[in-house]
């Protein structure tokens, strides 16, 4: 089997992340940032460029990609410049972006990510080159069913919607590490709360830097770019994809063109889309329309300090005070709602491994099937610490509580009233359980020598049979115990 031209060489991966924060408005515009509304309903003359306007800073921006470079160790400038990019396309009204380009709001950070997905292996710590502010542009639309094939229409919806764009240094050596550090980027930013990173929603969209150099040499290859990249696997698939095409190329003695390339999943290959601009096509000059951006030392102390537990710290303590083990620990802190989730139900419950195993076990199968996120979940933590109580005390079965989490993730609701409603009480009374369990073991009299015999785990299997019966109704430890006195010898 002949040897892949892509063993000879190391990938060099750099990645640029473009991140809407998590504003009302636009960052040099009062119209309102949403998603999924009619084209072109959320704009006002400064995102439309009409003449005569001017942009005004949104404050709460500029604090999110603050508080962005705190949280990834960057330094935080006082000073920082808004520039004039140009480029050409039909969703970008101005005819240039307004961006950060000489001096950004950050620089110099970096992120530790884990190689191999335990929070106890190792780990590689990524530097960050910059974090600047920019505005994003508007979307074309080229949909044939919708415009005609000879047309594209525009959506000026997004335009100068606000986003931070993170670029990292090209530490990155493999698909599985550019993985890795999206997504321990993305949980950043969910922690910290300045961006909802939503790759679904265009709120966390990657731009792919990759190039190939032979085994053992220092030097980079000629990169390029892929653009568009709106998913973790996409992303990974498509680096290994560039990286095998620019390996082919090399071995047959072919020069790498730097270029923007685009992925398409269906052949699993890139295609050249244009070739690469270099920073002095943009044209960039500091926007005339816009004083340097001064921000005081004393505030950006001020926001370091509310920077929130991370989720590895919160992993350790986890482990600590509430005595679950790493893997329970781990689930529960990378995303920081269902971490706040869990310890608010802990202080109205009060027993952690019980309400992790059921927040781990039924909360998160509820919000995969309803594909919702615990943000969005309207069950409350004193309503699920309400559920555990009436299942700790008998007054339901673990069965029937776990029939209802899915109903209380989607429409919330009172778990007392729903036991009593659907008839959920648990069958307490001796003499109904007293029969059933006598039915069971006029059913399986083989179980009653086998126990005896000392197979004491056909104890599990009559029980199963008792709640089957009761329709999962039974009481768990009043069936165990009427067992246990019918099996004596």
């Amino acid at each position: 089997m002949s040897e892949s031209p892509l063993s000879r060489y190391e990938i060099v991966i750099g990645l640029e992340v473009h991140a809407q924060l998590r504003t009302e408005s636009k960052l040099f515009s009062p119209a309102p940032v949403s998603f999924g509304d009619d084209p072109n309903h959320n704009v006002e003359p400064v995102c439309l460029a009409l003449p005569g306007v001017l942009p005004v800073l949104n404050r709460r921006a500029v604090e999110c990609a603050i508080i962005a470079g705190l949280a990834t160790h960057c330094t935080v400038h006082t000073r920082s410049v808004f520039a004039r990019k140009h480029y050409f396309y039909p969703d970008l009204p101005k005819g240039y972006q307004i961006s950060q380009y000489e001096h950004p709001i950050a620089t110099g950070g970096w992120i530790d990510i884990q190689l191999d997905g335990d929070i106890k292996g190792a780990t590689k710590r990524i530097g960050l080159t910059r974090i600047h502010m920019e505005e994003d542009a508007g979307k074309s639309i080229h949909d044939d069913a919708v415009a005609g094939s000879d047309a594209t229409l525009v959506d000026l919806n997004r335009a100068g919607v606000p986003l931070v764009e993170i670029v990292s240094e090209p530490d990155l050596r493999t698909p599985a590490e550019a993985g890795a550090y999206l997504r321990t980027l993305r949980s950043i930013l969910r922690y910290i709360d300045v961006s909802d990173a939503d790759m679904e929603k265009g709120n966390f969209r990657c731009d792919a830097n990759v190039s190939l150099r032979p085994s053992g040499r220092e030097e980079f290859g000629t990169r390029t770019e892929l653009k568009n990249l709106n998913s973790f696997r996409f992303v990974e698939a498509a680096i290994l994809a560039e990286a095998r095409r620019q390996a082919e190329i090399l071995a047959d003695g072919g020069e790498i063109q730097q270029a923007t390339m685009a992925y398409d999943a269906a052949t699993d290959r890139t295609r050249v889309l244009r070739l690469k601009e270099d920073a002095h096509d943009y044209r960039y000059f500091p926007d005339p329309d816009l004083i340097p951006l001064e921000v005081d030392a004393g505030e950006i102390e001020v926001l370091r300090k509310g920077l929130p537990e991370f989720a590895d710290e919160k992993c350790r303590r986890f482990q600590t005070q509430y005595g679950l083990s790493e893997y329970d620990a781990l689930q529960l802190s990378e995303d920081r709602v269902l971490g706040e989730f869990f310890e608010a139900v802990v202080e109205n419950h009060g027993t952690a491994k019980t309400v992790a195993n059921w927040v781990l076990r039924d909360v998160l199968k509820a919000l995969g099937e309803l594909q919702l996120e615990i943000a969005d979940a309207k069950l409350t933590p004193e309503a699920f610490a309400q559920l555990l109580e009436l299942v700790d005390s008998g007054k339901t079965t673990a069965k029937s509580a776990q029939g209802l989490v899915s109903e209380l993730v989607r429409d919330g609701g009172n778990p007392a009233a729903l036991v009593s409603e659907r008839g959920l009480e648990a069958v307490s009374d001796a003499g109904v359980l007293s029969a059933a369990v006598d039915e069971v073991l006029a059913e399986h009299p083989e179980n009653i020598e086998k126990y005896r015999a000392g197979e004491t785990k056909v104890l599990n299997f009559l029980m199963g049979q008792v709640m089957r019966r009761t329709e999962g109704k039974a009481e768990p430890n009043a069936v165990r115990e009427l067992l246990a006195e019918r099996l004596k010898v």
